[in-house]
């Protein structure tokens, strides 16, 4: 299953976005976030997507790592998925991870977990926070909304090992991070599905 890990476009016929087989069988999709799997058996995948629905994917290409498939039940209501790339170091040492945050006066621990809704754990400073990669360089940029702690901005180095950036707009009051630990088997952090918040909830259904 490893080896399908990565980025993919997701097709449908009003149109297309990324979507990401990330480890343990997490399903994410940035512009559609759920609660969601995927699970490959031979050459079959299934995702199972939460309010989104469950879809039936067959690998048509292993080579290509390329998908065909419908909405569970429905197969006039099709979907199609294509390799696009495989995560970079930066995103790999990003998702679950752990890291000193430091600032000005002095530094606490946060986490970057790669969960249904990217949550930003900050055990000194609780709130309800995420983060998101800005683009797919190999040293890319993150933001990381801290709720009522503000939104920061840092660039991730190319082996993951450490951030350097600020506060969005405020290029003065800056922020390190320098990566601690893999974390495994933390408890999540709540149970929701975010419709409720502009932070997380999608614009539409795929």
């Amino acid at each position: 299953r490893e080896a399908m890990d990565g980025v993919y476009d997701f097709v449908h016929a009003g149109g297309n976005f990324d979507v990401h087989l990330r480890s343990k069988g997490r399903f994410f999709a940035p512009k559609f976030q759920a609660k969601a799997t995927w699970k490959v058996s031979g050459d079959n995948m299934l995702i199972d997507w939460g309010k989104f629905g469950v879809y039936e994917m067959k690998i048509t290409d292993a080579a290509t790592k390329s998908l065909a498939g419908h909405a569970q039940g429905k197969p006039e209501n099709w979907r199609k998925m294509s390799f696009k790339r495989p995560f970079s170091t930066a995103e790999l040492m990003v998702m679950d991870s752990e890291w000193d945050f430091i600032h000005a006066k002095g530094k606490f621990k946060v986490e970057f977990r790669a969960d249904a809704y990217n949550h930003f754990v900050c055990n000194d400073f609780p709130a309800h926070s995420h983060w998101k990669l800005l683009d797919d360089t190999p040293s890319p940029e993150i933001e990381i909304n801290f709720d009522k702690y503000g939104i920061y901005v840092l660039k991730v180095s190319a082996d993951g090992q450490t951030m350097e950036g600020s506060a969005k707009g405020q290029p003065d009051n800056w922020r390190k991070c320098v990566r601690l630990d893999t974390i495994e088997n933390r408890v999540e952090v709540h149970q929701h599905d975010h419709e409720s918040t502009t932070t997380c909830a999608a614009a539409a259904p795929p």
